[in-house]
């Protein structure tokens, strides 16, 4: 049966509330009035907001269950039924988590989206093994997408010598995918070499209005356009940033563009991007889910003239020297002391753009308050995770640079 067949064939009005049922003792999904719109990915409507699940609700060190399973009812009851995971997403945890959530619901009312973990195929068996435990995890029979995951420098000899396209193309044949794709992080000659090597359904972007031109987001995603692959965004919103903007840029956001929060600004950014169905966004919380949701349904096309506002912005981060880190948290898989870098460069972004009178000692105090191992004098120069960062950061230059700031702080 077909996924828009079942959609109509299970679809109940009770009490004027839409709701769709299984037949099957799954949960009732209570359909909202307001949906979120949608865009086409081969033959289906994709909403154009989705759950990333690799900034999950936490509470006490752990995925907090009861938060993710009211963020995914909201989402589900307004039509924002794309969840993307990955195998080392929140420690490994997001796929056992989004299952568990996910197998109250019939399968056919939600698209899911998993990633074969390049950097740990060393063989064709890899391929199969790796995709047989994430099935099992997510506690499913098919992923709706499914990607090589992280195709950059140091994954790509992984992803070509292992063949891992063609051992996931016999998967696709065999139903367990439905389509098949690859999230990037390397240069725009790599792309070029992998978007045109295979037949891809898809690829997965870092995109948002601050890399455009930082870091070459425009030309990835104008070789993506000139293939004529869809697109989904992922760190639309560069993890978090571009909704705690600077007081500068955050000024002149809320002076040209009054009706638009930080994040909604970053989001309906992207929609400006035809080639685009999905925008991945990492929430953390009910509140954060309810008012991107609310972006997608009280929706308004964004403008040419908010396209200069975006880059004005832009420049003005560019402006103040802040270090180019989304917070992915790779360079964490590969450090062999444990430094936490993405703590530490936050640390330092926040104090290089702050005004406050008090932000040295907030910046000392905050450093001083992470475990001891964990900081930037512990680094011993390996340069792993540089290899293994998307942004292609020198990271123990920069830690060199944060110490720096430290010492000058105190």
């Amino acid at each position: 049966m077909k996924r828009r067949e079942f959609i109509l064939g299970t679809l109940a009005t009770v009490g004027g509330t839409a709701l769709l049922t299984s037949g099957c003792g799954k949960k009732e999904i209570k359909k909202a009035e307001n949906q979120v719109i949608k865009r086409k990915f081969d033959n289906l409507e994709i909403p154009l907001i989705a759950l990333g699940c690799m900034r999950l609700p936490m509470q006490d060190g752990k995925i907090d269950m009861a938060e993710l399973d009211k963020m995914v009812e909201y989402a589900m009851a307004h039509g924002a039924n794309y969840f993307d995971t990955a195998y080392m997403y929140v420690d490994g945890k997001s796929e056992n988590a989004i299952g568990e959530i996910l197998k109250k619901y019939p399968r056919e009312s939600f698209f899911l989206a998993d990633k074969n973990p390049a950097y740990l195929v060393n063989s064709k068996a890899d391929v199969l093994k790796l995709f047989n435990e994430q099935l099992k995890k997510c506690q499913v029979e098919y992923f709706d997408n499914y990607m090589v995951h992280n195709i950059n420098k140091n994954t790509i000899n992984n992803y070509r010598d292992n063949d891992m396209y063609g051992e996931l193309l016999k998967l696709k044949n065999e139903g367990k995918i439905k389509h098949l794709g690859f999230s990037f992080h390397g240069d725009p000659k790599m792309l070029r070499e992998v978007i045109n090597e295979h037949k891809w359904d898809f690829c997965q972007l870092q995109m948002n209005y601050l890399d455009w031109e930082l870091v070459n987001a425009k030309e990835l995603y104008e070789i993506a356009d000139e293939a004529k692959v869809p697109v989904i965004v992922m760190e639309p919103l560069r993890g978090g940033g571009l909704c705690n903007l600077i007081e500068k840029a955050a000024e002149k956001l809320k002076e040209e563009c009054p009706n638009d929060t930080q994040a909604s600004f970053g989001l309906r950014w992207l929609t400006s991007k035809s080639r685009v169905f999905t925008i991945l966004s990492g929430m953390s919380n009910l509140q954060q889910m309810k008012e991107n949701i609310d972006t997608f349904v009280n929706f308004r096309e964004f403008t040419e003239k908010e396209e200069k506002i975006a880059a004005d912005i832009a420049k003005i981060i560019q402006e103040q020297g802040e270090i180019n880190c989304t917070a992915c948290r790779y360079c964490m898989e590969v450090c062999p002391i444990g430094i936490n870098i993405p703590a530490i460069f936050s640390l330092y972004n926040i104090y290089k753009s702050s005004n406050l009178p008090t932000k040295s000692f907030m910046f000392v105090y905050n450093y001083n308050a992470l475990n001891e191992d964990e900081r930037a004098d512990k680094c011993i120069n390996c340069k792993l995770c540089s290899k293994n960062c998307p942004q292609g950061l020198d990271i123990p230059e920069l830690l060199k640079k944060v110490e720096a700031e430290i010492k000058k702080a105190e």
